[in-house]
């Protein structure tokens, strides 16, 4: 018998690994592991633990329809993994494993560690490249990974051919179900708390997600590259929960894209695919240079910036009572939505890394336990774009003032005016900067810092770097 374990991976289309396990017809077992510890360890938001439960229970079905079981499994921490499935395979006659690729030190780790159980007791260990290419075969012209985008990204574009874009087929059929299929736990019992939250907005089948995807290509995606960074707007297709549980694939969105649109590609669409391939860039990063996975700086020598110890900051920063406009409406909608908007994720991380000079690390936690689509490898590598810590780092220039944000991307204030509702009343030629006046009749907050002075400290920390 076979035995198939999800991951970020929640589809049954163009999933490689699924695909191979049910070749040999010999009964297919698909796996789900519910591991508590290791949620926290990454620091899973509570919405995205729940979406992916959501997610299995509505994939339950088509597995059926396969004559595949699916079958969960609680385990104590990502250590303990490797032993637990030995001992699951052990019980069920299981001598054939297959999984697609995590890329993450903990998740290398622990499929390392269970090839070399595998090997012990004579089971078969087969693992799949869950990318778009397998990272060991994009170097640059020295043979070496790539640490900068737009090399990478061109490369990843020449070799973006209909052979690497085909997807792998659908599943095979099984002949009979040798194993009965469990039931998803319900939340609260799997993570022993529960969360009151609605899931509307966000798809929960690969096939709501693609169709989330033909209505942004239908309505939005040709205004993409212009309208992209006004948040007040629905311009973005709102595809990253699905691409962070694995709903679809970075294939499967480049080719409807490119099908739907074959003949305007160097507009909208291409700038859409280009965050595709951001996606990606960040998990190759992180293939690459394991380093990031610990806690570590992409560029090891910021490891020694000394950030400033400020709880009191950071904790209106979390809560959305900086006194800029900008930021707190954007820590709101975080907080109220459990997501943000990516321009908001840059403004916001580099008032926190380079205006309070607050430990990039401590935004990153706190983005992932609160997004409902926290991706390790794709949060790391933002927040660290943003602290100038990371790949393509421009310590000096990479400092967004907020204000001028604030009236470029949001000049009438309406995001503002949405989550921010004590400036409801806020006149419009003071909505991104109110006036000491203005702030103290509608009970809204100083600013925490000076932009000015903060950004001059920052460029100081940095130049202290050698």
């Amino acid at each position: 018998m076979n035995l198939f374990i999800f991951s970020d991976d929640l589809r049954i289309k163009d999933n490689r690994a699924l695909y191979e396990a049910s070749l040999d017809q010999d009964g297919l077992v698909a796996l789900f592991i519910i591991d508590k510890t290791k949620n926290k360890a990454h620091g899973d938001s509570l919405a995205k633990l729940k979406l992916k439960l959501l997610g299995l229970e509505k994939i339950t079905e088509p597995l059926s329809s396969l004559n595949i079981s699916l079958k969960i499994l609680y385990s104590h921490k990502i250590s303990d993994e490797p032993g637990d499935i030995l001992d699951f395979c052990q019980s069920h006659g299981i001598k054939k494993i297959f999984l697609n690729s995590e890329y993450p030190f903990n998740e290398k780790q622990r499929n390392k560690n269970l090839k070399k159980i595998c090997h012990q007791y004579q089971i078969s260990y087969t693992e799949f490249n869950s990318q778009l290419i397998n990272p060991d075969d994009v170097k640059n012209s020295s043979g070496l990974p790539f640490k900068v985008f737009t090399p990478y990204s061109k490369k990843i574009r020449s070799l973006m051919t209909p052979d690497i874009l085909s997807e792998t087929p659908v599943p095979l059929k099984q002949e009979n179900r040798i194993i009965t299929q469990d039931e998803i736990p319900q939340f609260q019992y799997a993570y022993d708390q529960d969360l009151n939250f609605s899931f509307d907005d966000f798809p929960l089948t690969e096939g709501s997600a693609i169709q989330k995807l033909d209505d942004f290509i239908d309505s939005s995606i040709q205004n993409y590259k212009e309208l992209r960074d006004i948040p007040s707007l629905s311009a973005t297709s709102k595809l990253s929960s699905s691409f962070a549980i694995g709903l679809i694939s970075s294939k499967q969105a480049i080719n409807l894209v490119l099908e739907r649109l074959p003949d305007e590609i160097g507009t909208g669409q291409f700038a859409w695919i280009t965050e595709i391939i951001w996606r990606e860039f960040y998990k190759y990063i992180t293939y690459h240079f394991s380093h990031v996975s610990k806690g570590k700086c992409f560029n090891p020598k910021y490891d020694h910036i000394l950030w400033r110890e400020d709880e009191e900051s950071f904790l209106k920063w979390c809560e959305g009572k900086t006194g800029v406009p900008i930021i707190d409406a954007a820590m709101r909608q975080l907080n109220g939505t459990k997501w943000m908007h990516n321009r908001l994720r840059m403004i916001t991380a580099m008032f926190l890394s380079k205006n309070l000079l607050v430990d990039w690390r401590k935004g990153e936690r706190y983005f992932m336990e609160n997004l409902i689509d926290g991706d390790f490898c794709s949060n790391n590598g933002g927040w660290q774009w943003s602290a100038s810590t990371g790949v393509d780092a421009s310590p000096y220039f990479r400092i967004f003032n907020p204000i001028t944000q604030s009236e470029k991307f949001d000049p009438d204030g309406e995001f503002i005016k949405e989550f921010v509702p004590e400036l409801i009343d806020c006149p419009s030629n003071e909505i991104h900067n109110p006036s000491k006046e203005i702030r103290s009749s509608l009970n809204y907050p100083e600013m925490i810092v000076d932009l000015k002075s903060s950004r001059l400290r920052a460029i100081d920390a940095f130049k202290s770097i050698k």
